[in-house]
């Protein structure tokens, strides 16, 4: 073979090779996976990522105002796959779920998402605010015309310049109404923002840093008060710019929410100065970053996040046998929850007396919370809540216009009232004969609290220990695909009621023993809550005694 001819083959060889490498590149890369929820790791970052085949393709957004590109790693829970995204390049793939496949994508830009018309965006709004003033449930309690509020966010949403700018106004719009159960959600934002890795609590009042992360303690030390934010007096800044969009006016609950919002997770751009005192009263001013997830596995937490569990249920023991029963939820999980409390509350029977602890409890389905009931209600039966929800009726709120009895229609505060039903215990229920304490929180919420506004008139009820409940239950109204797939809005539709009053929540559910922390009672993590409850109990224990031995 010549030179030339040999030159030949080389250069067909060399394509063939380069043909075959490019068939590899561009073969799509499929996993697999036995469970919906995956995980997504990028930036030293970890979120979550339900598989969806309904959207083709489903779209993992990043976004970074300066890189080029990124390394993201997909993994379930047989299967891996790796990527690097480039700028403007979406990288395509596969993921197969028990026999059906998600086809995915991964887009990688310097620009924030501004993928929804000006149409959308107005329309979003135009539906969030006529079902809230058709089928609000508080309607009648505002305190501002909400129509007039309508027609300020008009030209704000229409001046939104991204999606991200238009979730962010719509959440205050939703906010203003101060309901936990309406408000308005997406589940795209997270590669568009991040939250400052610090928490602020309030102590009598003023707000002091009680987390942080090891690289930024000695900066922003543990215990320092926040004097000022962005240059105002710290209570006039909340006042200004947290508190009036916070789930809740009532001050315990809305206290708790106004700081966790604070630090929360926003757009990268939107900075954060403080003035604060340190512990070693030195004044100092500093912007801290805005990088917590970012972060989160480089640098770990200090200080005292709060206590968080994923059990629904646990039993626990403290001194003289006395058990701690936390319901920490009233959700079903897919039927297992109460077939599994059957399982193990035989050992409950052999304590002394009985602690329910429902400070974690975030609410699930009322009738699982009229299970539980059914163990600290000595009677055959109890009174469920009562409600209420808005009518509407067309022809009587035009005759509103001259007639009194119909002028509620015509002022749209019309409401039809539901007196609570019966519920009745089984003969099978053995139920607690021992002393019971209930502690909440301001975590008590939704169906936690319906449980707690069926006991709260009965003069049989358990003592209740710790802060004024949440203040927000109801039948929130869903309207999904809002403003497209990927978010939805909720308006709460019904007032709940005290079963014999009538009056409605409206507030937390004070606790017949208020517990105030002190910062350092606090940060030394003593449970005040347990250590009152087992001293009340010890003396109804005693009471007890005391009453059979008179016998």
């Amino acid at each position: 073979m010549n030179s030339n001819n040999r030159k030949s083959v080389y250069l067909i060889l060399f394509l063939v090779c380069l043909q075959y490498i490019g068939l590899a590149q561009k073969k799509e890369v499929i996993m697999h996976s036995n469970v919906r929820s995956i995980k997504i790791y990028f930036d030293e970052r970890i979120i979550d990522w339900h598989i969806n085949s309904d959207i083709r393709p489903d779209i993992l957004e990043l976004y970074d105002p300066i890189e080029k590109k990124k390394k993201v790693k997909f993994v379930s829970d047989i299967d891996s796959a790796t990527f690097e995204v480039k700028l403007n390049k979406p990288v395509y793939f596969s993921i197969v779920y028990k026999g059906d496949t998600a086809y995915s994508a991964i887009s990688f830009s310097n620009l924030l998402p501004n993928k929804l018309s000006k149409a959308d965006k107005i329309m979003a709004l135009s539906l969030f605010w006529s079902e809230t003033k058709y089928n609000f449930a508080f309607f009648d309690k505002l305190t501002f015309d909400w129509d007039s509020l309508y027609k300020v966010y008009i030209p704000m949403i229409e001046g939104t310049t991204n999606d991200i700018d238009f979730y962010e106004i719509m959440r205050n719009f939703a906010g203003s109404l101060q309901d936990g159960h309406s408000s308005v959600y997406t589940n795209k934002i997270a590669p568009y923002i991040d939250y400052i890795p610090m928490l602020v609590e309030y102590f009598n009042d003023s707000l002091y840093i009680v987390d942080t992360r090891e690289n930024l303690v000695d900066i922003y030390p543990i215990g320092s008060k926040i004097l000022e934010i962005n240059g105002l007096p710290f209570n006039e800044y909340m006042d200004k710019y947290i508190n009036p969009f916070v789930d809740s006016k009532y001050k315990p609950t809305q206290q708790v929410l106004a700081a966790a919002r604070l630090f929360s997770a926003r757009q990268l751009q939107d900075k954060i100065t403080i003035k604060y005192l340190t512990p070693n009263q030195e004044i100092r001013t500093n912007t801290p970053p805005r990088n917590g997830e970012k972060t989160r596995e480089k640098s770990k937490s200090v200080g005292k996040a709060p206590k968080r569990t994923f059990d629904p249920l646990e039993i626990k023991w403290v001194d003289d046998n006395i058990a701690v029963l936390a319901l920490n939820s009233f959700w079903h999980y897919d039927g297992k929850l109460i077939p599994y409390f059957e399982k193990i509350k035989d050992t409950l029977y052999s304590a002394d007396a009985i602690i329910i602890d429902m400070r974690n409890n975030g609410g699930g389905v009322t009738d699982v919370a009229w299970y539980f009931l059914q163990y600290i209600i000595q009677d055959s039966f109890f009174l469920n809540y009562a409600w209420q929800t808005r009518i509407h009726d067309a022809v009587r709120k035009a005759n509103g216009n001259w007639a009194e009895e119909y002028k509620s229609y015509y002022e749209m505060n019309a409401y039809r009232t539901v007196p609570g039903d019966t519920i009745f215990i089984g003969d099978s229920i053995r139920k607690f004969s021992v002393p019971v304490v209930i502690l909440i929180s301001t975590m008590t919420v939704s169906a936690a609290e319906d449980f707690l506004v069926i006991l709260y008139e009965r003069e049989d009820r358990p003592l209740l220990i710790g802060q004024p409940s949440f203040g927000s239950t109801g039948s929130p109204l869903v309207f999904r695909e809002w403003p497209d797939p990927n978010g939805y809005a909720r308006v709460c539709t019904r007032r709940v009621l005290f079963p014999y009053s009538l009056k409605p929540l409206d507030k937390g559910i004070e606790p017949d023993i208020w517990v105030h922390y002190t910062f350092e009672e606090y940060m030394n993590g003593f449970d005040k809550e347990i250590d009152i409850a087992t001293r009340e109990l010890k003396k109804m224990i005693e009471n007890r005694k005391e009453q059979e031995n008179d016998k």
